[in-house]
C-alpha cells in the first residue's frame, strides 16, 4: 500500500506514517485479509517504506513495525517546574 501524509502548513512526511500503518493493519486483521505475524508493507510517495505486522502480545493484539530512521536535527527542550504540564499531561 503507498499513502500521503499532509502536514499543517501543506507540508508532507517522507514516512509512511505509523499510526496509520497500525490502523490500517488492524482494520485488515478484522476483515481477515492479514494473519497474525503476516508481514505487510506501507510506502509513502518518496518511497520510504515500513514493514508491519500484527501479533498477540500477553492477550493483546500489537502493532509491530520496523524502518529505517535517520537523525535529522538536534533539540534543547528547557523545561519550567513552574508549568504543571512540563512533564506532559497524565
Amino acid at each position: 500500500s503507498k499513502n500521503f501524509v499532509l502536514c499543517p502548513g501543506n507540508a508532507y512526511d517522507r514516512a509512511p506514517c505509523g499510526t496509520g500503518t497500525s490502523a490500517k493493519m488492524a482494520a485488515m486483521y478484522a476483515r481477515g485479509t492479514l494473519q497474525e505475524g503476516q508481514q505487510w508493507i506501507q510506502e509513502s510517495i518518496t518511497g520510504s517504506i515500513y514493514e508491519g505486522k500484527m501479533e498477540y502480545v500477553d492477550g493483546v493484539l500489537t502493532p509491530f513495525i520496523r524502518s529505517k530512521a535517520y537523525v535529522t536535527g538536534k533539540n534543547t527542550l528547557i523545561l519550567n517546574q513552574q508549568d504543571p504540564f512540563c512533564w506532559g499531561i497524565s
